[in-house]
């Protein structure tokens, strides 16, 4: 006999076929996360459901087939056909609920789902009463079993990589469960095409047989739809309460105190760091505005300010003082975050952070660095008093008992030349030139340890004429060429200005001499609107970031915080292969002498 289908039925076996995939997908993740009684509840309900699905999409199938004859059906037999369903369905959920499926498992699993859908489709095909003889192809219901055990592999795969609701993208899983619908469905009309019937004169056994009209068919599926709809509403509820409960334990374990507001900064919820924090507990919170709660005495144009950058959908980052419950007053650390609604509205959150011992702290340690700074500026200031003292007592003191010892040997050589018939005098004579060159030796060593000390010149002369100073004695230690451009106008300056600047000039050189591999350096004094500059460039390999944020780069610290206690800055600018540039910015105003100074 020859037979047809009903394609509207076959469109609504397709149906049950893609929301019992998209129900298995999402039932998975739920029976996942799920612990105890409500994973085995889940797991459970899921089967149920998910068997109800698969064996009515069979059942459908089978009536969108047409034969000549009235069909029947014995119903224990139609009941008998849920079981292998069900435990297909508990299987696949128990499986891809688990912490891995390797290989190994996950064809293990499929032999059994698929053996139990085979068993489903087979069952109820046995479950027919009519007057015909059904005659199998052993090829093609071969064919069938291996496709329901390859669908189950697969589907048991898609399961356990979306099981995941955090990550599964709905698009994603859409898309497998239409993959999956499609592959059951040719499954099951696969195994549909292994049966042919013909006709025979045997009656029947009709004695437990019902007959499912059109409106039966659509009863089954419908209520098969309606099952995997709830099932599937279920799931997506308990995923939602999941996310709910999940949220709430984050808002409430939050390190910061935070508040939520609605467009009219009335506080909608707040957490309990903020009651922690500012003492008032969620029913004295919940209703009030936050300003007039926490912040009663900030201006209303600073809170205006923040309003309505809020309104405008902008991040508020400030630094504030807030009122506790009890009245006391701290520092906080506050950012408001504008949250968009539906239908275009703006409400937000605050969150703020205790940063009162963190303002001590910084408070401390900033007074500590001036302390510091004062101390390194009061000791600077003495040792260029003692190089000083020092450097004039070399220069008076030694300088002129040298000199005098000179002048006697000028005169004894002077004596010795008028006894040149003594027969001890020429001896006596070269010992004597030879001494006062020594001498003179001496003086010059003198002279260059009292200008290391304290160059005379920048005390007599002024800043500009001592760097051209220096820099002629480098060039001529080093054999670097070194240009110095001053003002040609002597530039007003204190005396510790001065000083600073040189200091700054001498270590620079010396870098130059030791580490830069220069052929030439420029250096020009300036003064800029504001500032007084002194800038310092070479043609070397270039000072690399290393060595400048280097701890043990000393003379870069000394450089720095010597022209810090002025309240300028040292700036260094390198690139490889292109030399250095050293830049020394100090304010005009620090840069004054005082009333009476000299310089």
């Amino acid at each position: 006999m020859a037979g047809s289908y009903d394609y509207r039925v076959v469109a609504l076996s397709v149906l049950i076929a893609i929301m019992a995939s998209f129900a298995a997908l999402a039932l998975a993740g739920r029976v996942t996360a799920a612990r105890g009684r409500a994973r085995q509840a889940w797991l459970m309900g899921g089967a149920t459901a998910l068997g109800i699905g698969t064996w009515s999409m069979h059942f459908v199938g089978m009536l969108a087939f047409r034969l000549p004859i009235r069909v029947w059906y014995d119903w224990p037999t139609v009941l008998l056909s849920f079981v292998p369903s069900f435990l297909a369905s508990a299987l696949a959920l128990f499986i891809v609920s688990r912490p891995k499926m390797g290989a190994g498992r996950a064809w293990t699993a499929s032999v059994f789902m698929g053996g139990g859908i085979a068993a489903l489709h087979y069952t109820a095909m046995d479950s027919m009463r009519m007057g015909a003889m059904c005659h199998y192809s052993a090829v093609v219901v071969s064919l069938s079993v291996l496709l329901a055990i390859a669908i189950s592999l697969m589907s048991l795969w898609l399961m356990f990589l979306l099981r995941d609701e955090v990550t599964a993208r709905r698009r994603r899983m859409t898309e497998s469960a239409v993959l999956m619908g499609a592959a059951i469905c040719v499954m099951h009309y696969t195994g549909m095409a292994s049966v042919s019937f013909t006709r025979s004169d045997d009656v029947p056994d009709l004695s437990h047989a019902v007959s499912v009209s059109v409106l039966g068919i659509v009863g089954i599926g419908l209520v098969s739809l309606m099952v995997l709809a709830l099932a599937l509403l279920t799931s997506l509820m308990d995923g939602l309460e999941e996310q709910r409960a999940l949220l709430h334990e984050l808002f409430e374990q939050a390190p910061e105190a935070v508040a939520l507001v609605n467009l009219d900064d009335l506080i909608i919820r707040v957490n309990r760091e903020f009651t922690r924090l500012f003492g008032y507990t969620p029913p004295e919170s919940i209703g009030h505005r936050l300003c007039e709660l926490i912040s009663p005495d900030e201006p209303r144009d600073e809170v205006q300010k923040h309003a309505d950058l809020m309104a405008d959908g902008q991040r508020v980052d400030a630094e504030v003082v807030r009122q506790r419950k009890n009245g006391s007053r701290l520092k906080v650390s506050m950012i408001r975050v504008p949250v968009s609604l539906p239908g275009g509205k703006i409400a937000g959150y605050a969150i703020y952070r205790d940063i009162t011992e963190r303002k001590k702290a910084e408070g401390e340690l900033r007074q500590s660095r001036e302390q510091l700074r004062a101390l390194t500026g009061r000791l600077e200031t003495l040792r260029e008093a003692e190089r000083i003292r020092i450097s004039r007592e070399i220069h008076d003191e030694l300088g002129q008992t040298l000199t005098g010892l000179k002048m006697d040997l000028l005169w004894m050589e002077q004596q010795l030349g008028e006894l040149e018939s003594l027969p001890a005098a020429n001896a006596i004579l070269d010992r004597v030139v030879g001494t006062t060159e020594l001498v003179d030796g001496i003086v010059g060593t003198v002279q260059e340890i009292a200008a290391e000390l304290r160059p005379s010149v920048l005390d007599k002369l002024g800043l500009g004429t001592a760097l051209q100073y220096e820099a002629r004695r480098f060039q001529d230690r080093a054999g670097i060429p070194c240009e110095v451009r001053v003002p040609e106008t002597d530039l007003a300056l204190s005396a510790e200005v001065s000083t600073a600047f040189f200091r700054v000039f001498q270590e620079s050189l010396t870098n130059v001499a030791r580490h830069a591999r220069a052929t030439k350096v420029e250096a020009e004094l300036k003064a800029e609107p504001g500032f007084i500059v002194l800038s310092l460039r070479d043609n070397g390999k270039g000072i690399t970031d290393a060595d400048i944020a280097n701890p043990h780069s000393l003379g870069l610290l000394g450089m720095k915080e010597r022209v810090a206690q002025l309240g300028g800055e040292v700036v260094f600018q390198s690139h490889p292969g292109q030399g250095t540039l050293v830049t020394v910015r100090v304010p005009t105003a620090a840069a004054a002498p005082a009333t009476g100074e000299t310089v």
